[in-house]
């Protein structure tokens, strides 16, 4: 088994927290009479880098590494179409949602059933992941949201800011 460092969680929990903000940010800063459209795309960007972080470096099981990729790369694609510096097709925005919510949870419970992961860091990247699955779901229209919409992305958000400090908190326990 290979020796896996504690200190690439803790970077994955930095990225996770980052994301949390962006995505709280992006939500607070239009009540406030400020837009700014690529808060959205930064928080995808540092997303799909947790989703990484933890795939290469903090995890030892394959087909937990698979789904956290598939997560980022999910996430990656929705950030690079959010740039729209890129034309993409039709359905690649569909279709990377599919892969960053369905990566993502998927990958998250295999991080607590493997036990790679405390428990209760575990479960709440499970609950963001699935709020980040509706969120997804909402944005791609196939789920009508409304005003909860923007509830939900600050749940998101803050789901992620507390799966981050709790990566964070397992990483200085363990030194």
């Amino acid at each position: 088994m290979a020796v896996l460092s504690n200190s690439r969680r803790a970077a994955a929990g930095i990225a996770l927290i980052v994301a949390g903000a962006l995505f709280v940010l992006a939500v607070i800063l239009p009540l406030a009479g400020q837009s700014f459209p690529w808060v959205i795309v930064l928080a995808q960007v540092a997303l799909a880098i947790a989703f990484v972080i933890l795939a290469i470096g903090a995890v030892n099981s394959t087909l937990t590494r698979v789904a956290l990729i598939v997560a980022a790369v999910g996430w990656a694609i929705l950030a690079l179409a959010g740039l729209g510096i890129v034309a993409l097709p039709a359905g690649v925005a569909t279709f990377a949602a599919i892969l960053a919510a369905v990566g993502g949870i998927v990958g998250a419970v295999l991080l607590y059933r493997g036990r790679e992961i405390a428990n209760r860091s575990a479960i709440v990247f499970i609950v963001a992941n699935v709020l980040g699955a509706l969120y997804l779901l909402g944005g791609l229209g196939l789920l009508s949201l409304g005003t909860f919409g923007a509830i939900l992305t600050v749940l998101f958000g803050v789901a992620l800011i507390l799966a981050g400090v709790l990566f964070r908190q397992a990483e200085r326990r363990r030194r």
